[in-house]
């Protein structure tokens, strides 16, 4: 009987973790547009509810969606908006202008 509970909180816990994926992409998306748009406030609020959902139910941001977000101070990283994105010495430096924290990245490989 044990058995078969788990299975079916099982299929729900999938359910529940689909529905928050595209749930997160739909807030990144409209974040990225608002911070385009020049509402940074906004953009900053679509990306932390989107954080909050990811954690809530254990799921992964969308790849690349990661090098969006400070670090430091969880702001919503938008190019020449409120972020410095350079690429120097084979590393890919971010910087966030809002606290001013660095953050490099190595690119490419051997």
């Amino acid at each position: 009987m044990s058995r078969n509970k788990a299975r079916r909180f099982g299929k729900k816990k999938v359910m529940r973790q689909n529905i928050a994926k595209e749930r997160i992409k739909i807030l990144l998306a409209q974040a990225e547009t608002q911070a385009l748009a020049g509402e940074m406030e906004l953009a900053n609020r679509y990306a932390s509810l989107a954080r909050k959902i990811g954690m809530r139910y254990q799921v992964k941001m969308p790849r690349g969606f990661n090098l969006k977000f400070c670090r430091k101070c969880l702001s919503f990283l938008v190019p020449g908006k409120n972020a410095r994105f350079r690429m120097t010495g084979g590393r890919l430096t971010r910087q966030c202008l809002k606290c001013d924290s660095y953050y490099r990245l190595p690119i490419g490989g051997k």
